[in-house]
């Protein structure tokens, strides 16, 4: 057993070093915080440490249209550098030169919660764009039904309402959430999520670019699957699934007379294993593709289970299947949900019969109308351009901060 596993195991070990590592937090960002503010540096981090999600798509933005602002990118893992642009500066996460780097931002962009002991100064901005928007499970302080949930978030705040300027989403259901299930009290800005500006205005040109790299021709029809994480499994896992992929494949092959191919995505620090044989010229592995929006993109059809990537998928009028062959485990073990799943417009299966009779059944109005009740369901507030109003109070803080200097 490693030191860091045997810490983790050792409660009385791990509320020390939790306690130690707020407290150098606390020490570093004092000391660099005495350092000028710089008004053209944004600091970016992304659950998981990951370049992707709504902090790419934000950091994109600005670079496109402001290439002068220094952005710095928060990673986790060497493979989460990798795929870091070159005009962007890496930094690992709490470390030193994070720290120095958060302490003279004059904007933080985050989709999760920030280290404990992160200070925050006078000048500085911080907008929260969190990670998911149309879920079905509960989580945070929704989700203490749950022993093995309560545990994680029992007397915790999720989102740091005292420092926290703004909190972005996509759907008018996810407010009250923000309030009960993380805490968050400030302002909330409810015009959508930038990683889903790709979706509403879609670009022909770059979801071709995404097929070509990774070796699917113009004409071949993409079917997704992304089911979400299980806590009782742990943080880096191996996900068992046994959904056959290749029978439904080949229903939907049938069903449109057309070739498809099937993306495998596991939720990030997951491995997906197929229990059910597949073939290898049918199916491509993109666990490793750091941000699933390139992924949605060309996709035209979606499987999940209960993942909150399907209210995204709404946006592109595409074919939505939810495959709950587990549900009962999942709603005893893992986590309840905020609805019966037959209160909504979702085509839901429980098993390969079921899956197969809905996609012989379903045409391409049925599928626009069912992604239309979606978006009604969820209170849907895209506009297609969340990034541009996220980076145009980005550059008013700017403005700011130049003024008094």
């Amino acid at each position: 057993m490693s030191v860091k596993s045997f810490v983790k195991k050792n409660k009385l070990l791990a509320a020390l070093a939790y306690r130690a590592r707020e407290q150098r937090n606390i020490a570093s960002m004092k000391k660099y915080g005495k350092f000028p503010l710089e008004p053209d540096k944004v600091v970016f981090y992304r659950s998981g440490g990951g370049y992707g999600d709504n902090p790419r798509a934000i950091a994109e933005y600005i670079h496109k249209r402001y290439p002068d602002i220094k952005l710095v990118w928060a990673y986790g893992s060497p493979d989460d550098k990798n795929s870091i642009p070159e005009y962007i500066h890496p930094v690992v996460f709490e470390s030193d030169e994070y720290l120095r780097e958060m302490a003279t931002a004059a904007a933080w962009i985050c989709s999760t919660t920030l280290p404990n002991g992160t200070l925050k100064r006078k000048g500085q901005l911080y907008i929260q764009t969190w990670h998911g928007d149309k879920g079905f499970k509960k989580f945070g302080k929704d989700a203490v039904d749950l022993d093995i949930i309560k545990k994680s978030t029992s007397g915790r705040q999720l989102i740091e309402s005292e420092i926290c300027d703004f909190f972005l989403t996509g759907a008018k259901w996810f407010i009250p959430k923000i309030r009960s299930a993380i805490g968050y009290n400030g302002e909330i800005i409810a015009h959508g999520l930038p990683r889903n500006d790709c979706l509403v205005i879609p670009d022909p040109q770059a979801a071709l670019a995404i097929k070509r790299k990774l070796g699917i021709s113009e004409d071949t029809k993409v079917l997704i699957y992304a089911p979400t994480f299980r806590d009782h499994e742990g943080t880096h896992e191996v996900v068992a699934s046994d959904i056959d992929l290749s029978a439904i494949l080949s229903a939907v092959e049938k069903k449109t007379g057309e070739q498809w191919i099937c993306l495998l995505k596991a939720h990030a620090g997951r491995e997906l294993k197929m229990t059910v044989n597949v073939d290898e010229k049918k199916f491509i592995d993109v666990t490793a593709c750091p941000d699933i929006a390139d992924l949605l993109m060309i996709s035209d059809m979606m499987i999940t289970d209960y993942s909150s990537c399907a209210g995204d998928f709404a946006l592109t009028n595409h074919f939505i299947l939810l495959y709950q062959d587990d549900i009962d485990s999942y709603t005893t073990k893992d986590r309840t949900l905020y609805f019966d799943m037959k209160d909504t417009p979702y085509y839901v299966a429980h098993n390969l019969d079921e899956a197969v009779k809905i996609i012989n059944e379903v045409d391409t109005d049925s599928i626009e109308k069912n992604c239309a009740a979606i978006r009604e369901f969820y209170g849907v507030c895209e506009t297609g351009r969340a990034s541009e109003e996220v980076v145009s109070i980005i550059m008013k803080n700017k403005a700011r901060l130049e003024q008094e200097e």
